[in-house]
């Protein structure tokens, strides 16, 4: 079974509705596919249908104007559908998709192609981070708005970037003691460097604002240059190591100090989800203040695969207004590319969201310059600390296999199992190359030697799926 339209878009958060909405209002067939159960995405973090609440903040409000308009414009929307793999049409006029999920097409078929696909929590790795009770940012932040659970009772907050001061503030409000939020940059001066970037951003610092004085109301220290280098516990978190950092993130010998806590929650951040542009062999660059590898894109979101566009935090970290902006660019170009929308039109149309966007890409700068991990932090794992998570290999693994002549990490992982597990390297992808370019006498502040250490590959399906779902897509193909 498969569906065909002009123009599909993966993922429903705010990149994805909006190119979805932009692309269906010029006439073009537009089909949106979410591995969600409902739409908007990790920003929006709409309630479970089952759930019933009589709070509503700004967002949900935004998100049913949003979704009032996908559905005006006729947009089909496919939620909780997994997209597994991506493929040029065998008659090259086009895209497939190959899709699992209750009530989903197999394969969806489409002329153009926009992937919205968001972001996920960047790991760092330090002794006790695999202990139960340590949490990302994110999965705290699910807990507390999708699911009204507390993740524990004394919560320590560690990374970097403005997040931490939302998900801390949520804490509060949710009764959970916050011991404390470390901020890893030491900020200072350099917020003065940046000011101009702020122009326009004044309902970004009012929330922000906000944030702080929900925290300081509760007296929760704001501690930075700061950071966790270790947890301990019996099975579970029962302390944590904190100390002071450097300019280059290395912890300050001599500050440590231990602290209670019975949950740590890491939030340094975002990393692209570029499995599917990388499946399909669109050109990425290696830019870590924008997450790490983003797809090279043009003015109008085209990856280097004519038909393809990448829009939002999957084509390089940038928060939920640049998304927002980059996903009308692209659903206004896949709409002129199709003939859906005339040239003068598209023109026109697209010229008046380039305020907004340099607008948005001047403030995502500036927050990558201020917020980006320095490379200390990728100093705190030792030989018995864990890598792979899924594989369990260790730091010392990956030390031995250098030592055995491997210099890259292909070769590491065809030695290790490093990055075969189910998450098949999105979590520890990143450590492992940064970790391995340091083993081979390399500089991992260097973004051209990281990227000489290649990445990893990308194989169907992305996601792990049931043996009969690719039975029955090998039979039909």
């Amino acid at each position: 079974m498969s569906e065909r339209a002009d123009v599909m878009v993966v993922g429903a958060g705010p990149a994805g509705l909006h190119a979805a909405a932009s692309a269906a209002q010029t006439g073009a067939s537009v089909i949106l596919v979410d591995g969600y159960p409902r739409p908007g995405g990790q920003y929006f973090k709409q309630l479970p249908a089952t759930f019933r609440t009589d709070v509503q903040d700004r967002h949900q409000a935004a998100l049913r104007g949003l979704l009032a308009q996908i559905d005006d414009a006729g947009v089909r929307v496919l939620s909780g559908a997994l997209v597994w793999g991506a493929f040029a049409a065998p008659d090259g006029a086009g895209w497939q998709l190959a899709v699992h999920g209750p009530g989903a097409p197999v394969r969806l078929e489409a002329r153009a192609l926009i992937l919205a696909t968001g972001a996920y929590d960047r790991p760092i790795a330090f002794p006790g981070w695999t202990l139960p009770g340590v949490m990302t940012a994110g999965a705290v932040q699910t807990l507390i708005k999708s699911q009204r659970v507390a993740p524990g009772r004394r919560v320590l907050l560690s990374g970097t970037g403005p997040l931490q001061l939302a998900v801390a503030a949520g804490l509060v409000h949710a009764g959970v003691e916050v011991v404390a939020v470390l901020e890893g940059a030491a900020l200072g001066a350099n917020l003065l460097r940046h000011a101009g970037a702020v122009v326009g951003q004044g309902a970004r610092l009012s929330e922000g604002w906000d944030y702080l004085r929900t925290l300081r109301s509760a007296h929760v220290p704001y501690r930075r240059g700061w950071s966790v280098v270790a947890v301990h516990g019996d099975g579970e978190v029962q302390e944590a190591v904190i100390a002071r950092l450097d300019a280059a993130w290395r912890p300050v010998p001599g500050s440590e100090e231990t602290v209670a806590v019975d949950t740590v929650v890491m939030g340094y951040g975002f990393l692209p989800s570029t499995e599917l542009t990388r499946l399909l062999g669109c050109a990425h660059d290696y830019l870590p203040e924008q997450g790490g590898y983003v797809p090279r894109r043009d003015a109008t979101m085209q990856t280097t695969l004519p038909g393809v566009y990448a829009a939002g935090d999957g084509a390089g970290i940038g928060g939920a207004e640049l998304s927002r902006i980059e996903g009308q660019i692209a659903g206004i170009a896949a709409a002129r590319q199709l003939g859906c929308l005339a040239e003068a039109e598209a023109s026109a149309r697209l010229a008046r969201l380039q305020p907004d966007l340099r607008r948005e890409r001047r403030f995502a700068r500036m927050l990558g310059q201020l917020f980006t991990p320095g490379p200390g932090l990728y100093g705190l794992a030792t030989d018995e600390t864990i890598i792979c998570r899924c594989e369990e290999v260790t730091l010392g693994q990956i030390r031995a296999a250098v030592a055995d002549g491997v210099g890259s990490v292909t070769e590491l992982k065809g030695l290790t199992r490093v990055g075969m597990g189910n998450c098949q390297a999105r979590i520890c992808g990143v450590l492992a190359t940064r970790l391995l370019t340091r083993e081979l006498g390399g500089d991992d502040a260097d973004p051209a030697q990281v990227a000489a250490a290649g990445q990893f590959s990308v194989r169907p399906p992305i996601h792990p799926l049931p043996l009969s779902v690719l039975a029955q897509a090998a039979d039909q193909a």
